[in-house]
């Protein structure tokens, strides 16, 4: 072959086999699924996740009855996202805390269960801007009453929007927390408590709840007021506000007209009826349909 030719064929190799050499070798870096699409000659990795945290354990205190309650942890976080573009990740989700059970009062404690709310109120005209009462919960019980398994329910229709200010409590009622529960014909205040404990014979004071439900402006009417006994000028047993514990009702009557299963309440101890705490004559710490106690000792009665 003559060197004209020979440099003609070098040249046309030089035009058509470089480009085609090149784009296989970049075909050969490119793994589908793993890494991006690299440049000729490069090596593409896989992305890791990062791995996840494991959760906080529960936590375990004790309650008014000598046993224990466990609170459970928090769950622990997921693993990170692996790298894009076709990553894999290998991050792997945090294990949650260790679960646990809320505290609850021991169901024979709830049977058992035997309290008086004793009301005062402090406004005896219907229409008033202010409503103001001084509550004591008494506990008739050989277990003790731990308040924060406790919820007191004042029912009354709020015709002004109502500001709810709690001056003093007893020892065994505190931190108090009262919260307005706009529900209609069944409105009404929501106290419950962050510690305590009432015991069978402790001195009242110590379980004393002072509670103003007021507006500046407009005054509410009382007059419809299912909780209201403008007639409690001294502390008298109130069976139309409730107490709880658990949710169990364990003290008075609702609106709806359920009432504690001890026939404390409204209706408990008519007057002339059967008392809830005697036979006969309304028994001593009953409550006559008004809320308000009624009559002698009935014969038999329980205190």
């Amino acid at each position: 072959m003559t060197k004209t030719r020979q440099l003609r064929a070098f040249a046309l190799y030089l035009t058509l086999g470089a480009p085609l050499a090149a784009s296989c070798a970049k075909e050969a870096n490119t793994v589908d699924g793993n890494g991006s699409n690299n440049d000729a000659g490069s090596t593409s990795t896989s992305g890791k996740g990062s791995a996840g945290t494991l959760g906080k354990a529960g936590t375990t205190s004790s309650n008014a009855f000598g046993g224990t309650s466990t609170k459970g942890g928090t769950t622990g976080s997921t693993g990170g996202d692996g790298a894009s573009d076709g990553g894999e990740s290998t991050g792997t989700a945090g294990k949650g805390g260790a679960g646990g059970n809320s505290s609850t009062v021991p169901p024979d404690v709830i049977a058992n269960a035997r309290v008086i709310v004793d009301y005062k109120t402090e406004h005896r005209t219907a229409s008033d801007k202010t409503i103001q009462m001084l509550l004591h919960v008494i506990n008739q019980s050989d277990n003790p009453l731990p308040m924060m398994n406790v919820k007191i329910r004042y029912w009354f229709t709020a015709e002004a929007t109502p500001n709810l200010h709690q001056y003093y409590t007893g020892d065994d009622v505190r931190p108090p927390f009262a919260k307005f529960v706009d529900d209609g014909a069944d409105s009404h205040v929501l106290m419950t408590f962050g510690g305590g404990v009432i015991k069978k014979g402790d001195d009242i004071s110590r379980s004393e709840i002072q509670l103003v439900i007021e507006n500046d402006t407009t005054a509410f009417d009382q007059a419809d007021d299912f909780s209201w006994q403008p007639t409690s000028t001294t502390s008298t047993p109130n069976g139309k506000i409730t107490l709880y514990l658990d949710d169990n009702l364990i003290w008075g009557c609702e609106p709806s007209g359920t009432c504690a299963e001890n026939g404390t309440g409204m209706g408990g101890a008519g007057a002339g009826g059967a008392g809830a705490a005697g036979a006969g004559g309304a028994g001593a710490g009953g409550v006559d349909s008004s809320g308000a106690g009624a009559g002698g000792q009935g014969a038999g009665g329980a205190p």
